[in-house]
Protein backbone atom coordinates (compact mmCIF):
# COMPACT_ATOMS: atom_id res chain seq x y z
CA UNK A 1 0.00 0.00 0.00
CA UNK A 2 1.64 3.28 -0.48
CA UNK A 3 2.90 5.24 1.84
CA UNK A 4 0.71 8.40 1.85
CA UNK A 5 -2.19 5.91 2.07
CA UNK A 6 -1.03 4.61 4.83
CA UNK A 7 -0.22 7.35 6.76
CA UNK A 8 -4.27 9.16 5.77
CA UNK A 9 -5.62 6.11 7.25
CA UNK A 10 -3.07 6.19 10.03
CA UNK A 11 -3.89 9.80 10.66
CA UNK A 12 -7.73 8.93 10.46
CA UNK A 13 -7.85 6.10 13.10
CA UNK A 14 -5.86 8.14 15.32
CA UNK A 15 -7.93 11.31 14.89
CA UNK A 16 -10.99 9.01 15.83
CA UNK A 17 -9.29 7.46 18.90
CA UNK A 18 -8.09 11.23 20.14
CA UNK A 19 -11.50 12.51 19.83
CA UNK A 20 -13.03 9.58 21.98
CA UNK A 21 -10.16 9.84 24.29
CA UNK A 22 -10.88 13.30 24.68
CA UNK A 23 -14.63 12.65 25.03
CA UNK A 24 -14.22 9.80 28.04
CA UNK A 25 -11.65 12.49 29.56
CA UNK A 26 -13.86 15.60 29.96
CA UNK A 27 -16.63 13.09 30.98
CA UNK A 28 -14.43 11.26 33.29
CA UNK A 29 -13.09 14.93 34.71
CA UNK A 30 -16.49 16.69 34.71
CA UNK A 31 -18.34 14.11 36.62
CA UNK A 32 -15.63 13.97 39.40
CA UNK A 33 -16.32 17.79 40.24
CA UNK A 34 -20.16 16.64 39.78
CA UNK A 35 -20.55 18.56 36.89
CA UNK A 36 -23.00 17.62 34.02
CA UNK A 37 -21.22 17.35 30.87
CA UNK A 38 -24.03 17.85 28.69
CA UNK A 39 -23.27 14.30 26.90
CA UNK A 40 -26.03 11.50 26.39
CA UNK A 41 -25.09 8.67 27.64
CA UNK A 42 -24.85 7.24 24.19
CA UNK A 43 -22.48 8.78 23.11
CA UNK A 44 -19.81 8.43 26.83
CA UNK A 45 -21.03 4.85 25.94
CA UNK A 46 -19.58 4.88 22.41
CA UNK A 47 -16.28 6.64 23.26
CA UNK A 48 -15.78 4.00 26.07
CA UNK A 49 -16.38 1.44 23.58
CA UNK A 50 -13.77 2.37 20.71
CA UNK A 51 -11.43 3.04 23.56
CA UNK A 52 -11.82 -0.89 25.10
CA UNK A 53 -11.73 -2.00 21.76
CA UNK A 54 -8.56 -0.38 21.00
CA UNK A 55 -6.65 -1.01 24.11
CA UNK A 56 -7.66 -4.74 23.51
CA UNK A 57 -6.34 -4.87 20.61
CA UNK A 58 -3.25 -2.93 21.97
CA UNK A 59 -2.88 -5.18 24.68
CA UNK A 60 -3.07 -8.39 22.23
CA UNK A 61 -0.34 -7.23 19.86
CA UNK A 62 1.94 -6.48 22.99
CA UNK A 63 1.50 -10.07 24.24
CA UNK A 64 1.93 -10.85 20.67
CA UNK A 65 4.95 -8.87 20.26
CA UNK A 66 6.58 -9.70 23.42
CA UNK A 67 6.42 -13.46 23.07
CA UNK A 68 7.85 -14.07 19.86
CA UNK A 69 9.68 -10.76 19.22
CA UNK A 70 8.91 -11.46 15.40
CA UNK A 71 7.01 -8.31 12.85
CA UNK A 72 3.50 -8.37 13.77
CA UNK A 73 1.05 -9.43 11.46
CA UNK A 74 -2.26 -8.15 10.15
CA UNK A 75 -1.68 -5.09 10.95
CA UNK A 76 0.13 -1.68 8.67
CA UNK A 77 3.09 -0.23 9.26
CA UNK A 78 2.00 2.82 11.23
CA UNK A 79 0.02 0.70 13.65
CA UNK A 80 3.22 -1.37 14.13
CA UNK A 81 4.93 1.60 14.70
CA UNK A 82 2.20 3.11 17.47
CA UNK A 83 2.64 -0.32 19.18
CA UNK A 84 6.78 -0.14 18.93
CA UNK A 85 6.15 3.81 20.66
CA UNK A 86 3.95 1.95 22.93
CA UNK A 87 6.37 -0.69 24.06
CA UNK A 88 9.19 1.65 24.01
CA UNK A 89 7.49 4.63 25.99
CA UNK A 90 6.91 1.46 28.32
CA UNK A 91 10.57 1.95 29.03
CA UNK A 92 10.88 5.91 30.17
CA UNK A 93 9.37 5.52 33.62
CA UNK A 94 10.34 9.33 34.11
CA UNK A 95 8.18 10.79 31.47
CA UNK A 96 5.26 8.20 31.35
CA UNK A 97 4.45 7.12 34.91
CA UNK A 98 0.51 5.71 34.83
CA UNK A 99 -0.89 2.27 35.35
CA UNK A 100 -1.04 2.14 31.24
CA UNK A 101 3.04 2.80 31.11
CA UNK A 102 3.98 0.48 34.39
CA UNK A 103 1.11 -2.38 33.71
CA UNK A 104 -0.52 -2.99 30.04
CA UNK A 105 -4.00 -2.01 28.38
CA UNK A 106 -5.48 -5.22 30.20
CA UNK A 107 -5.28 -3.11 33.25
CA UNK A 108 -6.49 0.23 31.74
CA UNK A 109 -9.44 -1.65 30.48
CA UNK A 110 -10.55 -3.39 34.21
CA UNK A 111 -10.42 0.62 35.32
CA UNK A 112 -12.65 1.55 32.51
CA UNK A 113 -15.98 1.00 34.69
CA UNK A 114 -14.95 1.60 37.81
CA UNK A 115 -16.42 4.85 39.83
CA UNK A 116 -13.33 4.76 42.51
CA UNK A 117 -11.91 7.68 43.03
CA UNK A 118 -8.28 6.47 42.84
CA UNK A 119 -9.62 4.47 39.83
CA UNK A 120 -10.99 7.26 38.16
CA UNK A 121 -7.65 9.43 39.05
CA UNK A 122 -5.85 6.16 37.32
CA UNK A 123 -7.71 6.11 34.20
CA UNK A 124 -7.91 9.57 33.36
CA UNK A 125 -3.71 9.99 33.92
CA UNK A 126 -3.24 6.76 31.84
CA UNK A 127 -5.61 8.41 29.01
CA UNK A 128 -4.10 11.35 29.43
CA UNK A 129 -0.60 10.02 28.76
CA UNK A 130 -1.54 7.87 26.16
CA UNK A 131 -3.16 10.95 24.20
CA UNK A 132 0.00 12.57 24.03
CA UNK A 133 2.12 9.62 23.08
CA UNK A 134 -1.00 9.57 19.60
CA UNK A 135 -0.77 12.91 19.43
CA UNK A 136 3.32 12.55 18.68
CA UNK A 137 2.59 9.87 16.28
CA UNK A 138 -0.38 11.66 14.21
CA UNK A 139 2.58 14.46 13.39
CA UNK A 140 4.76 12.00 11.82
CA UNK A 141 1.15 10.71 9.34
CA UNK A 142 0.71 14.47 9.44
CA UNK A 143 4.26 15.23 8.09
CA UNK A 144 3.92 12.44 5.15
CA UNK A 145 0.50 14.29 4.09
CA UNK A 146 1.05 17.34 3.91
CA UNK A 147 4.92 17.88 4.10
CA UNK A 148 7.42 19.86 6.51
CA UNK A 149 5.61 23.29 7.02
Amino acid sequence: METKQLALQSFERNQGLLDNINKFLIHLRLSQKGIDDKMDDEEVDGAKAQITSFFGKLNSLVDTAGENASPLTGVDVRYRSLVRKYVDAKGHRNKFKSILFKNSPDKVMQLMDSTEKSDVNKLIESLSEFKSLLEDHGVVDARELIGDI
